[in-house]
């Protein structure tokens, strides 16, 4: 199994979980999704199982490397206290990378993607920036300092991401025995929120303790209905130009402003902040102000059922080729690696412009679905191959 990609075994998991939770919404007569909106958000998603199998690997030899050469305390992996101890370590750094990212431009380019969607459901959990690992597997380095076992991290970092797919949803109510204490599907619905009252609180990934300690938590009001989406509304289906979203306002702010020192502590500052040159050429624009907003019409353009049936039927194709893909990508060639994933952003590319009536990019997919197929293929060859030689 250490030859394999293990965020490739959850993405099935995940899709069966979205369909139960699509199923129990329509028997309780809720209509929470969007085609467009989920179809986006899966987009989101793959993306980043991409970009975290291409960069875990590094960036996890890191951490083995401090761990080896420079931990404080030999904890052991048989004591339960290890495991105590960075259960609430993870948790702890994931808070602050949370925080953090929630409250410097570079990083918030590197997690607004999450808050993009305007509708709270499963789906949303995929729905990650493709960047965020970049930045914060830094964040978890002092763990190894302190002397926690790889291992441990790694089991800990996995119940934590699994943790918090189920709070994205609004079929479960508030929980009583664990709110206040534990991240749950209410106070996580008021960190999506972009309701004045709700912006940037509840950070905690499996506990909410860390949000009491340091003056971030907010529960959910009952007259205070959730609104989701960031305050600068995302106008694309686009997964590319939504991950880009405000990096390309930070680099725009970059050349319009005539000072230097602006020019790179713009990236640096607190979220919203603008050069007052930038923000006098664009009087009536809010920019990138993260002020909070009420409810608005959301993006939605209108399609013909037949391209959001072919759409739908590329997302599945895509879908399993990428799980696939994702799962064996640690044994995968090169030009194997960077052939799926032009083929996958491709593919994702393009679902979106169907979505909004674009064709720019329509001719490409007779020649990208043959392909997809015949990769998809070539992954089924090479994994035969590799299990035949193993078997001998």
């Amino acid at each position: 199994m250490s030859d394999y990609n293990i965020n490739g075994l959850a993405i099935p998991l995940f899709l069966i979980l979205m369909l139960v939770e699509y199923g129990v919404l329509r028997l309780q007569g809720r209509s929470l999704h969007r085609f467009n909106d989920s179809v986006n958000s899966l987009s989101m998603g793959l993306l980043l199982l991409i970009s975290d199998a291409l960069l875990k690997a590094y960036t996890f030899a890191v951490f083995i490397w401090l761990w080896q050469n420079h931990r404080l305390i030999d904890f052991q992996v048989e004591n339960p206290i290890t495991w105590l101890v960075f259960f609430l370590g993870v948790d702890f750094c994931y808070y602050w990378f949370h925080r953090i990212a929630h409250q410097i431009n570079i990083l918030w380019g590197a997690h607004v993607g999450h808050h993009q969607g305007e509708e709270y459901n499963f789906t949303t959990a995929l729905r990650q920036s493709a960047f965020q690992y970049a930045f914060s597997w830094v964040f978890y380095l002092p763990l190894a300092v302190l002397g926690c076992p790889p291992v441990v991290f790694v089991v800990q970092f996995v119940v934590l991401k699994m943790y918090q797919f189920w709070l994205h949803t609004q079929s479960i109510n508030r929980i009583p025995l664990i709110e206040g204490v534990m991240s749950t599907p209410s106070s996580h619905r008021v960190h999506h929120a972009k309701n004045p009252i709700y912006i940037d609180r509840n950070y905690g990934g499996t506990l909410v303790i860390w949000d009491r300690l340091f003056g971030t938590w907010q529960p959910e009001l009952a007259d205070e209905p959730c609104h989701y989406g960031t305050t600068r509304p995302l106008d694309t289906l686009n997964p590319v130009r939504a991950n880009l979203q405000h990096w390309s306002m930070l680099a725009r702010d970059t050349i319009k402003t005539a000072r230097w020192q602006d020019k790179v502590s713009l990236w640096f500052r607190p979220t919203g902040w603008r050069p007052a040159d930038c923000l006098a050429m664009d009087a009536t624009d809010p920019g990138m102000q993260k002020t909070g907003c009420s409810d608005r019409p959301k993006y939605d353009p209108k399609t013909t059922p037949g391209k959001k049936l072919y759409v739908g039927c590329s997302m599945m194709l895509t879908f399993v080729v990428c799980t696939a893909f994702i799962f064996l990508s640690p044994q995968l060639p090169g030009w194997q690696v960077a052939t799926g994933t032009v083929l996958v952003i491709g593919g994702l590319v393009i679902a979106g412009d169907l979505l909004e009536n674009r064709t720019r990019f329509q001719w490409i997919e007779w020649v990208r679905v043959p392909l997809l197929v015949w990769f998809a293929a070539s992954l089924w060859s090479a994994t035969a191959l590799a299990e035949s030689q193993c078997s001998r």
